[in-house]
């Protein structure tokens, strides 16, 4: 399957659940779903609203893994997630 056929079939399954909250799990993950113009930098820990749907941009895993101080951010922004979801 090419990158453009997995991302359709990730919007497809988007539409379907129609989830509310979406966790982006990095730069890659936040530009192909947001757009080129997000940097995970200075995104992350922020609400994006977009279509209805809320998404909370963070590090990667792996980059928790080269830098154990980005743990703290990545544990707040999964306590936002929470709080959010407790909302809803």
């Amino acid at each position: 399957m090419k990158h453009g056929a997995c991302l359709d079939y990730l919007r497809n399954q988007v539409m379907l659940v129609k989830p509310k909250i979406i966790v982006l799990l990095g730069s890659v993950a936040l530009k192909n779903i947001l757009g080129k113009e997000y940097g995970i930098t200075a995104s992350r820990g922020k609400w994006i609203e977009k279509k209805e749907i809320f998404y909370m941009p963070t590090w990667h895993p792996a980059a928790l893994l080269r830098d154990e101080t980005k743990k703290i951010d990545f544990i707040n922004d999964l306590k936002l997630v929470l709080n959010k979801y407790d909302l809803k």
